[in-house]
């Protein structure tokens, strides 16, 4: 069972560093902040940890691909 309207936290390492994620759950609606963003989404069947956490690893691996993609295109 999900502990609603409280504040609670997902970690994920990612690259041998630990990040997290804020989040809350309401009315069946997960509202999680990540990267300086609140994140609005369904809850459905997935728990909510697990959901935040896929989420939270998303949002990283796309920040690590637009930082490499800058990176090859400063270096032309």
């Amino acid at each position: 069972m999900e502990r609603r309207s409280q504040v609670l936290t997902a970690d994920v390492e990612f690259e041998g560093e630990m990040h997290s994620a804020s989040y809350y759950v309401e009315n069946d609606i997960i509202h999680a902040h990540i990267g300086g963003r609140l994140v609005a989404t369904p809850k459905g069947d997935v728990p909510a940890e697990a959901l935040v956490r896929a989420m939270l690893q998303g949002y990283l691996l796309q920040r690590q691909r637009k930082a490499r993609q800058r990176i090859s295109w400063t270096k032309a």
